[in-house]
């Protein structure tokens, strides 16, 4: 996968899924000890535990958001997208 020129690494591209579920574990983490609330949260935990699979499973590498990060992993670089 390339990304800015770049072959993204195996390396890379796991560490950013391991990020993005544990992103998605945390939101669930902030409910559960009271800092966020949320109308629904038996919904939303089946909601944020299903984004933690995905991820780990790589069905969000292909998002720019994604590329983005995995790129910023590998390279310590950041690149504006929006200018």
């Amino acid at each position: 996968m390339r990304f800015n020129g770049v072959e993204l690494t195996e390396e890379s591209i796991q560490r950013t899924r391991k990020l993005f579920a544990d992103i998605a574990l945390e939101c669930i983490e902030e409910v559960q000890c009271g800092k966020v609330s949320v109308n629904d949260p038996e919904s939303y935990f089946a909601w944020r535990r299903e984004e933690a699979n995905d991820a780990l499973e790589g069905r969000a590498d292909h998002t720019l958001t994604f590329l983005q990060r995995a790129y910023y992993i590998q390279t310590g670089e950041s690149i504006a997208l929006l200018t």
